[in-house]
């Protein structure tokens, strides 16, 4: 693009803009919305750089100075053209080392799916944001999902399918799955949770949703990242012991349960809540927000003085509820390790209370076994260890209730 053009296509914008911020987000006008989004597009492009967000915040940028004059335009043009040079100069990566890339360092899906070629769309976010980073699928799961969509160009038949009310009875639903498309039921889940969850900000219970989780008790987990932002529900992510190695896992829980693992964690777990406090009074932090404990504290957080009672989430497949297979958690109780000590002690506790009253629902098998014998009663009762009353009764109404 010729300089005397790129300064006039900057200050069209520059005024699309304008008209764009002084109205409240309702009112402004969809058409004008989508001539800044071209625009935004248009001029990137000239510079062959994607329309990813660390690009198109340059504009956000220049659009934010009070006024507009030819050394502006002169800065703004210089901006592009140094990240143009960058970008087009770095080296070449695989589209998969890319996705794998984002993971590791937990890159705003905005900027990634441009990157690749791909619409800033909700089903793309999902796959990113939600099953790569939070769930840990594999990036290749992920690279073939978004390649399946963009073949089958499927995207607008992924939001309107979103907005359905019986999805699963729908010609799209059918079209969709014949395609491929193996995330289209957590996707649509994840969107129905959202919904019902916006007005309180807060993650559906599994009795809310309709179904019985499978509780697990897991403890001494290292945390490695945390992130989250001020919309959406935390994550942690780390690993846990299994047998002689270490496995990956992530674990989604509330702000409040977030907290109080911190408070329980030390010293170290202070800092971390001290960190996550100025992120979020920080308006203009990039999101989601992004804390790499051992980058910046030195150590991981290891959560030593406390346990979670842990469930993974399900989603209606064909009608019947189903585990997620990913190693992803919701948190549903922390215990101390008092209170752990004390539940394990009752559970103890009711297991031989249960190995008695078997026993005794036992015996009366034994004490009808003998009757049929001819043995009297009280010598029946005295072999069967039932002589006395109440535990005679005990052990009548015990056997009854297997019958």
């Amino acid at each position: 693009m010729h300089m005397d053009q790129l300064k006039l296509k900057l200050q069209e914008y520059y005024q699309h803009y304008q008209q764009l911020d002084k109205k409240p987000r309702k009112a402004a006008g969809t058409a004008v919305n989508n001539r800044v989004e071209e625009m935004e597009s248009d001029i990137l492009t000239q510079f062959g750089l994607p329309v990813s967000k660390r690009f198109v915040q340059i504009l956000h940028d220049f659009v934010h100075h009070s006024v507009v004059n030819d050394q502006l335009l002169d800065y703004v043009s210089r901006k592009l053209r140094t990240a143009a040079r960058r970008y087009l100069l770095s080296p070449v990566m695989s589209d998969l080392d890319q996705l794998t890339q984002a993971r590791d360092q937990k890159k705003s899906p905005y900027d990634v799916l441009p990157e690749l070629g791909c619409p800033v769309h909700d089903y793309a976010i999902f796959l990113v944001g939600e099953l790569l980073y939070r769930r840990n699928m594999t990036p290749q799961d992920i690279l073939d999902e978004l390649k399946r969509v963009q073949l089958h160009r499927a995207w607008e038949d992924l939001q309107v399918l979103g907005k359905v009310h019986n999805y699963s009875s729908h010609e799209l639903y059918a079209k969709l799955k014949k395609q491929g498309l193996r995330f289209v039921d957590d996707f649509i889940q994840q969107l129905r949770r959202q919904e019902v969850a916006k007005p309180q900000n807060k993650r559906l219970t599994p009795a809310e949703e309709g179904y019985k989780p499978n509780y697990q008790t897991i403890s001494k987990v290292q945390i490695e990242d945390i992130v989250f932002d001020d919309k959406t529900t935390p994550s942690l992510f780390g690993k846990i012991r299994s047998g002689r190695s270490y496995s990956r896992i992530t674990i989604g829980l509330e702000f409040s349960e977030l907290n109080q693992l911190l408070m329980s964690s030390g010293e170290l777990g202070v800092e971390i809540s001290n960190a996550i406090k100025k992120r979020l009074a920080n308006r203009s932090a990039e999101k989601p927000m992004v804390i790499d404990i051992k980058a910046e504290f030195g150590e991981p957080l290891k959560l030593d003085n406390c346990y979670l009672e842990v469930y993974k989430p399900q989603h209606k497949e064909d009608g019947k509820w189903t585990e997620d297979k990913d190693a992803f958690y919701f948190v549903d109780k922390i215990l101390s390790k008092k209170e752990f000590d004390k539940k394990a002690k009752e559970a103890e506790v009711k297991t031989k209370i249960q190995e008695c009253l078997e026993l005794i629902g036992g015996s009366y098998v034994y004490y009808q076994r003998l009757r049929r014998l001819g043995i009297t009663d009280d010598e029946a009762k005295l072999r069967a260890g039932l002589q006395d009353e109440l535990l005679f009764k005990l052990s009548f109404y015990l056997n009854k209730l297997k019958d």
